[in-house]
């Protein structure tokens, strides 16, 4: 079993979502010291975890979130903001692409959110 894997078992609750919900604090609080701009973050009620990533082009900040779509389906998406904006009150938030996960298990949306940013941060 993987990392991930026992650390799913490990969490007390039949509840896939709270699990992943649990998960991605997890995850954030151990990364929001490489997030430089935590304020800028997509928000919204649906989004389970934002992490920073390189934007698609040199004049953009992108943003990486777990989203959930509905009871058993989560989309990544690629978030963007143009640099110019990013002193901005309220950047503009522009949704680049999106990436549907064809799983309902906490440990493949959680895997399949991980290799995406792995790719996009260049690892």
């Amino acid at each position: 079993m993987t990392i991930l894997g026992e650390l799913i078992k490990s969490i007390n609750t039949g509840d896939n979502l709270e699990k992943i919900q649990i998960l991605c604090s997890q995850i954030f609080e151990e990364e929001k010291d490489n997030q430089e701009y935590l304020e800028k973050h997509p928000k919204g009620p649906n989004l389970l975890l934002v992490l920073e990533v390189p934007g698609s082009i040199q004049t953009e900040l992108g943003f990486l979130g777990l989203e959930r779509e509905s009871e058993d389906a989560y989309v990544i998406v690629l978030y963007a903001i143009k640099k110019q904006e990013i002193d901005h009150d309220e950047p503009s938030i522009k949704k680049k692409r999106t990436w549907i996960i064809n799983d309902s298990r906490p440990e493949k949306i959680l895997t399949s959110y991980a290799k995406q940013y792995k790719i996009l941060i260049g690892e």
